[in-house]
């Protein structure tokens, strides 16, 4: 897909990921709708899609509410017209041992991380189904094939939405409206582990979001960012399953995290 002039909504957008999501996007001269919580972050990741060129509009609205899809579409259309582009990014992370999380702490990671991109895309599917044109991208995480102690939530939202992309990318072959998938690895974003639990090297969340620009213009299915944890990926079951990888220690008792911030 040609992004020049295409109207792209990229969800989570007041930081890492999304907002860096935002500004490529505006760079290869998309118009942006940029969705978020935090109305004072998101109002600097417009000024840099100004800055680089593109044209932006923030939206405030929490993608776990019901309402926020038909507010999206409402705002979107009204400052540029139709949808071309979703970026479900939105996300929220999640380091509890199993034996204190709850049932509440589940349902609020998946209302965000699956049911609310779950929610975007059918909300503008039937737009792009009638235009013949269209890209979905859904920001999943390496964490949905290869588990983390103490994310099994996270993890599991994560998977979910990888599995239903890819459900849609094969029901919707042929029609114009292309559905993908990119899965980060570690990325520096306010959800980053500290150095305490992680000692691996952290990648600046621009390699995400260039990810996700060359997905949507060449209409791919799948990439992990960077490339060399989809191996990772691969690997994981045909090892047998579960042992550690030795990269991250968890804390019993951490707090909550958030992945992608919408707030």
């Amino acid at each position: 897909m040609q992004l020049r002039d295409a109207v792209a909504v990229v969800t989570g957008a007041s930081s890492g990921i999304g907002a860096a999501t935002a500004e490529a996007l505006a760079r290869k001269g998309a118009r942006v709708v940029c969705v978020a919580r935090r109305a004072d972050k998101l109002a600097e990741t417009v000024r840099r899609c100004e800055q680089a060129g593109g044209g932006a509009v923030a939206v405030v609205a929490d993608v776990a509410d019901p309402a926020t899809p038909a507010l999206v579409i409402k705002e979107a259309e009204s400052a540029y017209g139709p949808v071309d582009v979703l970026v479900n990014n939105a996300g929220l992370g999640m380091a509890l041992p199993v034996t204190t999380v709850t049932m509440d702490d589940v349902r609020r990671v998946f209302e965000v991380n699956f049911f609310g991109a779950v929610a975007m895309t059918i909300a503008l599917l039937p737009g792009m189904l009638e235009r013949h044109r269209g890209s979905v991208v859904n920001v999943t995480s390496v964490s949905g094939y290869v588990p983390n102690p103490g994310e099994a939530p996270y993890g599991a939202s994560k998977a979910a939405l990888s599995r239903w992309a890819h459900g849609l990318a094969v029901e919707l072959a042929g029609t114009g409206v292309h559905v993908g998938v990119v899965s980060p690895g570690p990325i520096d974003t306010e959800m980053a582990p500290g150095p305490d639990e992680y000692k691996m090297k952290l990648y600046p969340a621009s390699v995400v979001a260039d990810a996700i620009v060359g997905v949507i213009e060449h209409e791919r299915v799948h990439r992990t960012a960077p490339r060399k944890f989809g191996a990772a990926s691969a690997m994981y079951p045909l090892l047998g399953g579960p042992f550690r990888w030795g990269i991250r220690k968890f804390t019993p008792g951490a707090e909550p995290r958030e992945a992608h911030p919408i707030d």
